[in-house]
């Protein structure tokens, strides 16, 4: 849910293959069973590789922003104090806290303030080639970085799809083979084609994808990426 919602927020869609996620657990007490489920995590997140880490300083910083107006009158006397401890303050630690509880207690001139969420803002900020949301124990972070290799593994993606809805216009049973076609002008689009021939086959259950009209079938017009296709779809 967490990779999801880093995904969401920063307009990348599911589709698009990214090449890894990072996860910053706050201690290793469920890291082995998060490994024995790798392939779940990578296939629904859809990365390529999953590494684990306690250091979160080289992928995110957190934002530690008070309300001093509303802070003022409740705690008085003790705002310099406030000021201080806030200052040096863990910003991981007050935004585990707040995400947990609603609230971040600090100890004060020997008293106990409890801050709510309109008192203080703790943002998580990940650095530059990073998408990141935390949750309770842990922060996902994943890689925004797109090469060449991952976009065109992102448009086989999104011909898979094509492919599936015309199975589906087709009325094809969830078991018949089939044989497809794609005519494009767009040499990037047959390039993704080549690289990911067997995993589109496999998926959808396709003999072969070959680049030239079918006889005999009728062809429907997409947009693929900055490029235009005809598909074909021919039971087999």
């Amino acid at each position: 849910s967490l990779g999801l919602s880093a995904r969401m927020a920063n307009k990348l869609k599911v589709r698009q293959p990214l090449a890894k996620v990072e996860v910053i657990l706050s201690d290793t007490t469920h890291q082995a069973w998060l490994i024995e489920h790798d392939e779940l995590l990578r296939d629904e997140l859809n990365v390529r590789q999953i590494d684990y880490t306690l250091d979160a300083t080289k992928y995110i910083t957190y934002q530690v922003q008070p309300n001093f107006k509303r802070l003022g009158p409740r705690v008085g006397k003790l705002l310099p104090a406030c000021k201080e401890a806030l200052g040096k303050a863990n910003g991981g630690d007050l935004l585990a806290q707040m995400t947990a509880t609603g609230k971040v207690t600090l100890t004060l001139g020997g008293e106990q303030i409890e801050l709510d969420s309109e008192d203080i803002q703790v943002r998580l900020q990940a650095k530059e080639g990073w998408a990141a949301a935390q949750g309770r124990g842990c922060v996902v972070v994943l890689s925004t970085e797109l090469t060449p290799e991952l976009i065109r593994a992102g448009l086989a993606r999104d011909l898979m799809r094509l492919i599936q809805d015309r199975r589906k216009e087709l009325n094809l049973e969830y078991t018949d083979r089939i044989v497809v076609a794609v005519v494009t002008e767009a040499e990037e689009i047959k390039l993704a084609i080549t690289e990911n021939q067997a995993y589109i086959c496999g998926e959808t259950l396709a003999t072969s994808v070959a680049f030239a009209p079918l006889a005999g079938e009728e062809s429907m017009e997409h947009d693929l990426g900055d490029g235009k296709i005809k598909l074909y779809v021919g039971k087999v």
